[in-house]
């Protein structure tokens, strides 16, 4: 199970443990504990929950709701009692008051709901893993980017700076990350492939507090290992089969 997938799972997972011993849910929390970023993600995303749990769960409704919102029913008189009963005006303001105090966690919590360095690099390997025969590392249109990368001085996230109106132009291979466009890019350098995806910097969760902003650690995911980066403009993900000390070997 990649980081993604687990993700996915435990977006559904209730901050209270009750889910603990689900089934649906054991190789997800196994990962959890297995990856370091996962847990660190895991805990961000249950403190969110817990915090609009607690908040929704200290609106309390008018007394009698439940009752005159069934009369109302019954009556068939909806119009008129939302115009005439001060119950229906007391439901509303209660309903606006449980969304704004969601809305206020969640702008508070928000980071935790923008993919981080790890997501991107998670997404980038199972790109890599599942792309198949539309990797072009071989286009011609890409032969002077590609040398470019593989003839950059060391390190290489000193001396890569990408242009996104050059990778539309030259076609790069275009994918979808979290609802933003990112560029791929594959290219041999000392007889190894690399993977090298890009995205707007502003795609990817602030580094956390003391963390330097531009270096992450190597993740993996089966065969594949990846690390990412930033600049000014870009969030990048290089991803390779041929082991962390290929990765290693440009940084």
């Amino acid at each position: 199970m990649t980081n993604h997938e687990a993700k996915f799972l435990l977006h559904a997972y209730r901050p209270d443990g009750r889910d603990a011993a689900d089934p649906i849910f054991a190789d997800a929390l196994a990962q959890v504990w297995r990856d370091p970023q996962l847990r660190a993600w895991f805990v961000r995303e249950q403190t969110f929950d817990g915090a609009v749990a607690a908040k929704l769960n200290a609106v309390q409704p008018p007394v009698g709701l439940c009752q005159v919102i069934l009369a109302g029913a019954r009556a068939s008189r909806t119009r008129r009692l939302w115009a005439v009963n001060p119950v229906w005006f007391a439901a509303a303001a209660a309903a606006a008051i449980a969304f704004l105090l969601f809305v206020t966690v969640r702008v508070r919590y928000l980071p935790s709901s923008v993919p981080d360095a790890g997501d991107f690099a998670s997404f980038a390997m199972n790109e890599v893993a599942n792309a198949g025969d539309r990797h072009t590392p071989q286009r011609t249109e890409l032969a002077g980017l590609q040398d470019r990368l593989s003839q950059a001085a060391l390190p290489l996230p000193a001396h890569v700076q990408m242009d996104g109106d050059e990778l539309r132009r030259l076609g790069c291979r275009q994918v979808n990350f979290s609802g933003r466009e990112a560029f791929e890019v594959c290219f041999y350098r000392g007889g190894y492939l690399y993977h090298l995806y890009a995205t707007a910097v502003d795609a990817l969760a602030p580094s956390p507090a003391g963390a330097a902003d531009n270096r992450f650690p190597i993740d993996s995911s089966g065969h594949f290992n990846a690390t990412t980066w930033k600049d000014a403009k870009f969030a990048y993900a290089l991803v390779t089969y041929d082991g962390a000390q290929a990765l290693r070997r440009l940084l």
